[in-house]
């Protein structure tokens, strides 16, 4: 399997242009099981769950909305491609702040298109909307007719429509199908993959993706425990994961056990790393001179990409229009809570001389 300290150090070149200096990511080290280590967030895009009617209705609350609006809307005919779509909420606050602009949404999720889709509906032509992932990008502005764009937004992470969706199987705070895949036509399931892959592949991929620093131990028991019984819902990997923990562990961590395994497997299920990496190399050079690209990330394997990439392409053609992360406000987190682990940052593209 790839070492995703590779990935790291790819995604940190971004060679545009090819005089960028590069600051490399360290090598990942060996897994420690009983080293302490930073707790990583794990981030949804901001949405909170509305009761009417009997029935669940997804009320989006995007996250540092003011932030994002204030760098991607400018004074001229603005091009947009928001390649996290996902339920709408940013791209209808672009839209709405200015009537010239014109939004290119992208996603992989076809069940949150749906959604976007009615909700950006009375923006008409403005808006176009299209299934994808950032590796598509280039090809997808090609076919809408785009040669360079103003802006480019990404707001990664979980939205909460795929947490909350019992079938997506991405919580274990619902009894569910171990699916976690972002586009469930495509690739394999979390039960497919735990069924298939090795203790060491187990290991490697909840110390890189979670830093779950009882890896070993717990790929050791889920291997041992899938040999009596295939797993096959969120509750009973959330259990299983829990006791190779154990109780003493358990009752020292503020978080679940689990969370880190469950965050792991989503982020390699859906290759997300390798998608952001490709999403720095290719989105910069898309952009028109003094357009920006806003990155909103959760944790900090995707921020640490991030922040290296766009600190590599300082002064090389692009620049930091605000050095330090942005984060949310105190009264922001009061009010959306899922807020609270997101970061900020913003690139922007110099004059073409």
């Amino acid at each position: 399997m790839v070492h995703y300290s590779e990935l790291f150090l790819s995604a940190g070149r971004c060679e545009i242009p090819s005089s960028t200096a590069v600051v490399p990511l360290p090598e990942a080290r060996a897994r420690p099981e009983s080293k302490r280590r930073a707790r990583l967030k794990v981030g949804t895009r901001g949405a909170q769950r509305v009761e009417q009617s009997g029935q669940r209705e997804i009320a989006h609350t995007p996250v540092l909305l003011k932030e994002v609006t204030s760098f991607l809307v400018s004074q001229r005919d603005t091009c947009i491609v928001d390649v996290t779509v996902g339920l709408g909420g940013h791209a209808e606050a672009l839209l709405q702040a200015d009537m010239t602009l014109e939004l290119l949404g992208i996603d992989r999720d076809e069940e949150a298109l749906s959604v976007a889709r009615e909700r950006l509906a009375p923006f008409g032509k403005r808006v176009r909307l299209v299934h994808g992932t950032f590796r598509e990008l280039p090809q997808l502005l090609q076919q809408a007719g785009w040669e360079y764009v103003d802006g480019i937004f990404a707001d990664l992470g979980v939205s909460s429509l795929q947490l909350d969706r019992g079938a997506r199987g991405m919580s274990f705070r619902l009894d569910a199908p171990l699916d976690m895949r972002m586009d469930q036509h495509h690739g394999m399931t979390a039960a497919e993959w735990l069924a298939s892959a090795t203790e060491e592949e187990m290991a490697d991929v909840f110390w890189q993706l979670g830093e779950e620093r009882s890896s070993r131990r717990i790929a050791r028991h889920l291997v041992r425990r899938r040999g009596l019984k295939p797993f096959e819902t969120t509750t009973d990997l959330a259990h299983e994961v829990a006791s190779a923990v154990g109780q003493a562990t358990h009752r020292r961590q503020r978080i679940h056990p689990a969370t880190r395994v469950f965050q792991a497997l989503r982020i390699f299920l859906n290759d997300e790393l390798g998608e952001l990496a490709a999403l720095l190399e290719t989105a910069p050079k898309l952009l028109r001179p003094r357009g920006h690209m806003v990155v909103i990330s959760y944790h900090s394997l995707e921020d640490r990409l991030v922040k290296r990439c766009f600190r590599s392409l300082d002064r090389c053609g692009f620049q930091l229009p605000v050095r330090r992360v942005v984060r949310p406000s105190d009264e922001e987190v009061v009010e959306n809570p899922r807020a609270r682990s997101a970061k900020l940052r913003v690139l922007e593209r110099g004059d073409v001389r």
